[in-house]
C-alpha cells in the first residue's frame, strides 16, 4: 500500500507593490500605505499541482481579501497574459464570506513547470499585488492503491489536491475550518475508473438544512466519484458540478437516527433523477464514523455507484446502504471529498482499484 506523506518547505519574502508588470491601474502604494488591504493567500504562495497525477481540468487558488474600504477592482495576471478579473465573495455558493476568491485556472492555460500568477486588488487610491508561483506537472498518473493519513501530513497539498474552502491540519486530521456550500478536496487521477474508498472521518456539527442559501434544502457530508471538475456556467468561480459521474451524500438533519443516503447522477436531467435510501442510519456529533464507496463501470456503457457508512466500533454492514446505476456518464475520474455546510475532520483515507 503506497502511504503518501511528503513534507515542502518553501522560504519566501514579501513581495513590493511596484511590479513593472503590472497595469496602471491607479498609484501603487508601498506595503506600508496599504494597510487596511490584504490577500490572504490560503495555500502559500507556492504551490504545485499534478505532481501526484491530474484530479480536475482545474486548479483552484484560493484565499481572502480584507479592506477596511470597498474594494474596486480585482484581477490577475498569469505568465505576462492580459489581466482577467476574479469575483469576491460572498457569492451564496463556493465563496462562504465577503472577500473570499477562488481562481479556477483551467490546466489547459498553465505552462509545465513554473508559472506566474499575480494577484492584484485596487480599493480607491490604493493597491495591493502578492505573487504565487505555481509548479505545474502534466504527465504523472496519480498512484492507486493510494492511502493518506491526515494527522501526519504537514503540507495538505502535497497529498490532496483543493477544489473549495480553507482546510486545517490539526493533530487529528484535516478540518473544514468554515463550514458552508461544498468545501472540496479531491484525491486520485481522471483516468481512474473502477475503485474503492474508505474514508474515516468524524461529523462536528453541521447546519440545518432550509430552503435557499446556503444549504438549499440539504446538509451533507458527500464522496462524488469519476470527478473531472466543473463546468462552464459563466460564473466565476464556476458552479456547474454536472455531469461528474455521481455522488454519495449521506444526507444530515436534525433527528441524528434519521440520516440517510441519497445518489445524485446528473443535476436537474429529469431522465437521471436522484434516488434516496429506503432506510436510516444513524450518527453521533464528535464521534468517528467509517463511510466506504465503489464505483464500477460494467457492461452497456452502465456505472454502478454504492455507499455504506457505520459508526466506529462497529462492524462494518455487509449490504450496501445505497446502490445506483447510471448509463452514459463518465467511465473514469478522481474521487472527492464534500462537506456541504458541515464541519468536518477527515483522519483517513484509503483508495483501492477493483477488478
Amino acid at each position: 500500500m503506497l502511504f503518501v506523506s511528503i513534507i515542502i518547505a518553501f522560504a519566501f519574502t514579501s513581495l513590493a507593490t511596484d511590479d513593472p508588470e503590472l497595469p496602471c491601474l491607479s498609484e501603487q502604494n508601498s506595503p506600508n500605505q496599504n494597510i487596511g488591504l490584504k490577500i490572504d493567500i490560503w495555500y502559500g504562495r507556492h504551490q504545485r499541482f499534478g505532481h501526484l497525477g491530474i484530479s480536475q481540468r482545474w486548479i483552484n487558488i484560493v484565499g481572502n481579501v480584507s479592506s477596511k474600504d470597498s474594494v474596486t477592482e480585482c484581477f490577475y495576471i498569469l505568465n505576462n497574459r492580459p489581466a482577467q478579473p476574479f469575483q469576491l465573495g460572498p457569492d451564496l455558493h463556493r465563496l462562504a464570506k465577503a472577500g473570499d476568491f477562488n481562481l479556477d485556472l483551467a490546466l489547459t492555460t498553465l505552462e509545465e513547470g513554473e508559472n506566474r500568477l499575480i494577484i492584484s486588488v485596487i480599493s480607491g487610491s490604493r493597491q495591493v499585488n502578492d505573487t504565487v508561483f505555481l509548479q505545474i506537472s502534466k504527465e504523472a498518473k496519480w498512484p492507486i492503491p493510494y492511502e493518506v493519513d491526515f494527522t501526519v501530513v504537514d503540507n495538505l497539498q502535497d497529498v490532496i489536491q483543493v477544489v473549495d474552502g480553507n482546510w486545517n491540519l490539526t493533530k487529528e486530521g484535516v478540518r473544514t475550518v468554515e463550514p458552508y456550500y461544498d468545501r472540496v478536496f479531491c484525491i486520485g487521477d481522471t483516468s481512474w475508473q473502477n475503485y474503492e474508498a474508505l474514508v474515516k472521518l468524524t461529523v462536528h456539527d453541521w447546519t440545518p438544512s432550509q430552503p435557499g442559501p446556503p444549504t438549499y434544502n440539504v446538509s451533507h457530508f458527500g464522496i462524488a466519484m469519476h470527478w473531472r471538475g466543473h463546468h462552464e456556467d459563466g460564473n466565476q468561480p464556476r458552479r456547474k458540478w454536472y455531469p461528474l459521474g455521481a455522488q454519495g451524500e449521506f444526507l444530515l438533519k436534525e433527528k441524528s437516527d434519521s440520516c440517510h443516503w441519497r445518489i445524485l447522477f446528473d443535476g436537474k436531467n429529469p431522465d437521471k433523477p436522484p434516488i434516496y435510501a429506503s432506510g436510516f442510519n444513524s450518527i453521533k456529533k464528535n464521534r468517528i464514523i467509517w463511510v466506504k464507496s465503489q464505483v464500477r463501470n460494467v457492461e452497456n456503457g452502465n456505472t454502478v455507484y454504492k455507499f455504506k457508512q457505520w459508526l466506529d466500533g462497529q462492524e462494518e454492514p455487509a449490504e450496501w446502504n445505497l446502490e445506483g446505476t447510471e448509463k452514459g456518464d463518465y467511465s473514469s475520474g478522481s474521487l472527492c471529498i464534500v462537506p456541504h455546510n458541515s464541519d468536518v475532520t477527515i483522519h483517513q483515507v484509503k483508495i483501492d482499484p477493483i477488478f
